[in-house]
C-alpha cells in the first residue's frame, strides 16, 4: 500500500487533519471506485472536492499532499494514503465495516492482487478512451503552462523513495498536446488491451457470480469502474454477454448507481460530442472496424 512519508509531503497542513478525509473528484474513475468501496464498507468520511478539470490537481498545494497530482487522496488522522486501490485496501484493513472487500485465504488473497494490479496497469489505457471520447478534446486536454507547473511541483519521492510516475503523466500530457488529442492508434492500443481484459472477466463469470469465487469483494469494485467507464466512451459490451449481466447487476446498486452520477449538463455534452464522433465515422467502434477489430 501507499503511504506517503513525511518528506513527500509538502502541505503540512494536512498532517493535523484528524478522521478520515477523501480528497476527490466527482467524474474521476479512480474517486468513484474509492466512493464505492468506502459506501460498501459503510464508512464515514469528510470530503474535499478537487476539480481536476480546472486543474485543481496541479497547483502547489495540491502537488504538496501528492506529488503523482492524482485523485484521489486518502487523509487518516494525518497519514496520507494514494492510489485508490491501495486506499480501498487500506479501509478494508482499518474498518470493520458492513463488508469485507478483500479475502483472508492465503491463494485467494494472491490471486486477487494479481487481477487488482492488472486493473491498475490499464489506467492510461482508461484515460486515452475518456479523453477521446467524453468531451471535445479542448476540453480534455492540460495547457503546456499547467503541465509546467505539474512537472516542477511537489516532492521527487512518494514513499521516501524517488518515484518515476510524475514522468509517465508528463509524457501522456505532452504527448497529447503535440498531437492534437488522442491518436487512433492510442485507441486501438487501449481497445486491445480492453478485449483481451474482458475476455478474461468473461471466462471467470461463466465460473461465478463475481469475479472472486467466495463472492463480491474490491476485484468487482475495480473492474466495474473500468467496465462502465469504457462501455460509457462506446465499447461494444454486447461481445461479452456474462461480463455485460454483471456490470448491469452492479449498476442497479445504489452506491454504484450514486457514485457515477454525473450532472445533466455534463451528460449532455458528453453524448453531443459522441453523436459528433459517429457522425464523422469516428466513434470507438468505427475506429476499431477500420483496423480490423
Amino acid at each position: 500500500m501507499v503511504k506517503l512519508a513525511r518528506e513527500d509531503i509538502r502541505t503540512t497542513e494536512v498532517l493535523d487533519w484528524k478522521g478520515l478525509h477523501l480528497i476527490h473528484f466527482m467524474g474521476s474513475s479512480c474517486s468513484q471506485k474509492t466512493r464505492i468501496a468506502l459506501a460498501e464498507k459503510g464508512v464515514e468520511w469528510e470530503s474535499h472536492h478537487c476539480d481536476i478539470g480546472a486543474n485543481e490537481n496541479f497547483t502547489p498545494w495540491f502537488m504538496g499532499i501528492n506529488p503523482r497530482g492524482l485523485v484521489p487522496i486518502l487523509v487518516h488522522d494525518g497519514d496520507v494514503h494514494i492510489e485508490s486501490n491501495d486506499i480501498i485496501e487500506y479501509v478494508d484493513e482499518t474498518f470493520d465495516g458492513d463488508t469485507k472487500l478483500f479475502p483472508s485465504d492465503p491463494d485467494e488473497r494472491a490471486e486477487m492482487d494479481r487481477l487488482m494490479k492488472y486493473e491498475d496497469d490499464l489506467h492510461l489505457c482508461v484515460r486515452a478512451l475518456t479523453f477521446r471520447y467524453f468531451m471535445p478534446v479542448e476540453k480534455m486536454r492540460k495547457p503546456d503552462e499547467a503541465v509546467d507547473i505539474y512537472e516542477k511541483e511537489g516532492a521527487d519521492t512518494v514513499g521516501g523513495q524517488e518515484d518515476g510516475r510524475k514522468a509517465i503523466e508528463v509524457k501522456f500530457w505532452r504527448d497529447m498536446n503535440a498531437n492534437g488529442g488522442i491518436t487512433d492508434e492510442q485507441v486501438i492500443e487501449a481497445t486491445d488491451e480492453f478485449t483481451k481484459a474482458f475476455a478474461m472477466l468473461e471466462e471467470r463469470l461463466e465460473k461465478h457470480e463475481w469475479l472472486m469465487p467466495s463472492g463480491f469483494s474490491a476485484l468487482d469494485i475495480a473492474w466495474w469502474i473500468t467496465v462502465f467507464r469504457i462501455t460509457r466512451m462506446g465499447f461494444p459490451l454486447d461481445r461479452f454477454p456474462k461480463l455485460k449481466a454483471w456490470h448491469d447487476r452492479l449498476l442497479a446498486r445504489e452506491h454504484f448507481a450514486r457514485e457515477t452520477a454525473l450532472p445533466p449538463p455534463v451528460v449532455e455534452i458528453s453524448k453531443a460530442h459522441q453523436a459528433a464522433c459517429a457522425a464523422a465515422g469516428q466513434s470507438m467502434t468505427d475506429v476499431m472496424a477500420a483496423h480490423g477489430r
